[in-house]
């Protein structure tokens, strides 16, 4: 199991997410703590100059890193997908 570890840009765009989406997007980041390479809707990211992978949850996108000899998932920043992004 991977430990998650939220920036504090990810803290405050989950804050402001309605709580319905907010626990749906939990729940994934739970199931990609388990097993981060079995996990659905995971693609790398090639021209983000941060995030390694992305996450896609309905309309929402959640940017991570993860370190998998440390064990640990790092989400950086999570949206709607219009401004995810910028």
């Amino acid at each position: 199991m991977y430990k998650l570890i939220f920036t504090s840009k990810a803290l405050k765009s989950l804050k402001a997410i309605p709580k319905s989406d907010a626990s749906k997007i939990l729940e994934k980041l739970e199931e990609l703590s388990i097993n981060p390479d079995a996990t659905r809707n995971v693609k790398r990211l090639h021209s983000h100059p941060i995030a390694v992978f992305r996450l896609r949850i309905g309309d929402y996108r959640i940017l991570f890193d993860k370190e998998d000899a440390l064990r640990i998932i790092e989400v950086i920043d999570l949206g709607h997908r219009k401004h995810i992004y910028e």
